[in-house]
This record gives C-alpha cells, structure tokens and sequence, in this order.
C-alpha cells in the first residue's frame, strides 16, 4: 500500500488540517488502522491527534481516496468528530450493555 498527499489545507475554525490521501493498493481497501498506522509513520502523526474520516474506491479500481483530519489538540478532537468515527478509527470503544 502506498500514500501520497494530494491536498492539504488549514481550517483555522476547527484547529486542525485537512488532508486528501491518495491510497494505492492491491486486492480490496485498505482497512482505517492500516492506514492510520501507515500515514503515523509517514508523517509522524501522533495516532491520538488525527482521525480517517472517509475512503472511497471506485468501481474495479486500486486506488481510493481518503479525507484525514489532523487536530493540533486531541481534546478538540474528542469534543468535535462525531462518536461513530471515534469508534472506527479506534480511539474509544464501544460500551457493551450489560443484561
């Protein structure tokens, strides 16, 4: 799997930066933690300050596009992307109700 940074922009409202990722891959998409991990030693993003919002693939390709949010502070991150997210990229878990 490879990564290239094909956009990069400040969002000063937020506190963070916005990243479109080129994803080059064999088989099927890559799953959120391997790109995660991937981009961490990229760029040396620390895995609690950023979060893979989305990846789309089209048809029959092997390449996807992924949006990444890198937050300057991982507090703001926690109070503004929405829990499903947070969930997915592994950052909380989810609460197991109990019988």
């Amino acid at each position: 799997m490879e990564l290239e940074i094909i956009n990069e922009r400040d969002n000063p409202l937020f506190n963070r930066k916005e990243l479109n990722v080129k994803i080059i891959h064999d088989g099927g998409t890559p799953k959120i933690s391997e790109i995660r991990d991937k981009l961490s030693a990229l760029k040396s993003f620390k895995m609690d300050s950023f979060v893979v919002r989305s990846i789309e693939t089209g048809y029959g390709k092997a390449e996807s596009i992924g949006k990444v949010f890198v937050y300057a502070d991982p507090k703001n991150m926690m109070k503004i992307e929405q829990q499903y997210i947070l969930k997915r990229n592994g950052l909380i878990e989810e609460k197991k109700e109990e019988n």
